[in-house]
């Protein structure tokens, strides 16, 4: 089957199942999220093992997934933690790493410790970020519905990556970033930021029209800004391990890292924006 044929078979199958979890939040997709971050993780540490090094592969994604669940259960007001215990994980869970790591053979100090914590920093934080963005009713009180939020922002990053892809083929003569991503081009990173942006503009103004007109653009540039900067963060980290994409697990279109390597770098904005918004 052609690379087009996989990529369409691919979509049909992923994105009702992906429209669903959007929707019903909750449970099923923070496990959805809690999934996407262990197969994340290993993408990335497998890269790293390419390059020659040992991170603490099992050990960051069992913490990374202990860490998620208890995440989730405060966001949805399961349990009920201060904020001063949230800003001190990144540092425990770098601490039990460190620690971790005296015991562990074979590895070395500096630079196998601090790609495990680097993983966990670029990828299990950041997805754990649109857990809160989808239970962001349990956060604040709010007409807007994050069910409809998300499932906006997933489509405007697929929206950014299609129109850069198909345009910056046929028009695409400049380099963006060709020492990472020689591919790219700037006709296609300007259409995909005109046509993601408009698009999350229109589908916010539909779906959640109390969101705001000016907090809509506001939204709608960063996303589709800082989705692209995300993709060139990954292909940086492809080009560095050699590899043509983080893993075959999506026929077509890639690994993990490869499907959600935008919605990883935006999450963080777009939350603390949310929180300038509403809180």
């Amino acid at each position: 089957m052609k690379e087009l044929g996989k990529r369409i078979v691919t979509a049909a199958i992923g994105i009702p199942l992906a429209i669903f979890l959007f929707l019903q939040g909750g449970i099923l997709f923070s496990l959805g999220i809690l999934i996407i971050i262990a197969f994340g993780l290993h993408e990335f540490y497998s890269m790293a093992e390419n390059k020659g090094h040992h991170p603490m592969k099992r050990a960051s994604i069992v913490i990374s997934l202990i860490v998620g669940i208890i995440f989730y259960l405060t966001v949805s007001n399961v349990l009920e933690f201060e904020l001063i215990y949230t800003i001190l994980a990144p540092t425990l869970v770098g601490t039990y790493l460190i620690t971790y790591g005296l015991y562990k053979k074979g590895i070395s100090a500096i630079t196998d410790i601090s790609i495990s914590i680097g993983g966990i920093m670029y990828i299990t934080f950041p997805l754990l970020c649109l857990i809160a963005i989808r239970e962001f009713n349990n956060l604040t009180t709010t007409e807007i519905d994050f069910g409809y939020f998300v499932l906006t922002l997933f489509i405007t990053i697929w929206l950014c990556d299609s129109a850069a892809y198909f345009i910056g083929r046929v028009i695409g003569k400049h380099k963006l970033f060709p020492r990472h991503s020689p591919k790219k081009s700037w006709e296609g990173a300007i259409a995909g930021f005109l046509f993601g942006a408009a698009g999350f503009v229109g589908l916010t103004a539909w779906l959640n029209p109390s969101f705001g007109l000016l907090n809509n653009i506001l939204v709608g540039v960063v996303i589709t800004i800082f989705c692209q900067l995300g993709d060139l963060i990954e292909s940086h980290f492809k080009r560095d391990a050699e590899v043509k994409d983080s893993s075959n697990f999506f026929p077509g279109h890639g690994g993990f890292l490869d499907r959600f390597d935008g919605v990883i770098y935006i999450s963080p904005i777009v939350l603390i924006i949310l929180f300038l918004i509403f809180k």
